[in-house]
């Protein structure tokens, strides 16, 4: 990829179709994505993506932050910006390399939750409130978008076991045979449980927060109709990471959910097989990219803190 000339071609699409120029800063993880900063001192996120990305997925985003919003979601999400042609999506023509789709987004303030370095009780307990909360939010919004599935949904972790015989350490491949037998044990359970449009990936660095208060949820690309309880799920497996007691950690973000969204006995038992699926997808995959392109560290910026906790927790046999 050509990145200087791709943000060449950026910044004249942003002139042409919204009338903004800046800097351009590229953002961490593993998707292309910018902060634009004018000189008036504005802030947008730019959201770029190749034309094999599902035209789609615009249309879910937009129409699930307007829903969450008409609910009364009381944390800030971002704005999808139309162009001047109302459009949510602007196409950015590259010679040789094709073209892509830009998304402008509107930019919200407060420190990711991946750059506090001493989570506290309290702000765990926000955690597990404000996905609860959005979950209920949007738990009657459904869109055909999400229905089409993606690389990283839970509900199809199973998937990624190929990539087992590509793990040249033995051990780690154990662990990780060992957390897909754990998730494929309760597979069946899966579509009997509470069923919605999910955020997807309520990682630590789509969650800001100031002080000890969530005050922001970002980033859903990859919001998907699966049980409910996968949402819960796919944010332990993060929360969980570089903690002194994992477990305890976990205990607090479930019970700051459960008094939002009661929990059925069900969706509990199920929860951890769905922690360690998730923990096994997110190396399988960062292991491939790393493979693939080990320049590009974005790629796979959160395989090291899997890894730890992957073997603590089978080491304790949890």
């Amino acid at each position: 990829m050509n990145y200087s000339l791709l943000e060449e071609k950026t910044s004249e699409v942003l002139f042409r179709y919204y009338g903004l120029e800046g800097s351009l800063f590229r953002l961490g993880g593993e998707n292309l994505n910018y902060r634009l900063s004018t000189a008036k001192g504005e802030n947008y996120v730019l959201k770029i993506v190749g034309d094999n990305a599902p035209p789609e997925s615009a249309d879910l985003e937009f129409r699930l932050l307007e829903h969450a919003r008409n609910a009364g979601f009381p944390i800030r999400l971002p704005f999808i910006i139309k162009n001047y042609s109302k459009q949510i999506e602007t196409r950015i023509k590259l010679p040789v390399l094709g073209s892509r789709r830009l998304r402008l987004i509107s930019f919200i303030g407060g420190s990711m939750l991946e750059n506090i370095s001493d989570i506290s009780t309290i702000l765990l307990k926000s955690v597990g409130r404000s996905l609860a909360m959005f979950d209920k939010a949007i738990e009657d919004f459904d869109h055909p978008a999400a229905h089409l599935g993606h690389d990283w949904e839970l509900l199809h972790a199973g998937r990624h076991r190929q990539k087992l015989p590509s793990i040249d350490d033995p051990e780690l491949s154990e662990q990780l045979a060992w957390a897909f037998d754990l998730w494929q044990d309760v597979r069946e359970d899966l579509p009997d449980l509470p069923q919605q449009v999910i955020h997807g990936d309520a990682n630590k660095e789509n969650i800001l927060v100031a002080g000890e208060s969530v005050v922001g949820l970002v980033d859903f690309g990859d919001a998907c109709f699966n049980p409910r309880i996968c949402d819960l799920a796919i944010c332990l497996a993060y929360v969980m990471m570089d903690r002194d007691d994992p477990m305890a950690a976990a205990a607090v973000v479930i019970g700051a959910y459960n008094d939002e969204i009661e929990l059925s006995e069900k969706e509990l038992a199920v929860l951890f097989p769905l922690v360690y699926g998730r923990l096994a997808v997110s190396i399988c995959m960062a292991t491939s990219r790393k493979s693939e392109n080990p320049a590009n560290t974005n790629w796979f910026a959160s395989l090291e803190p899997a890894l730890r906790l992957l073997r603590h927790l089978y080491e304790m046999g949890l």
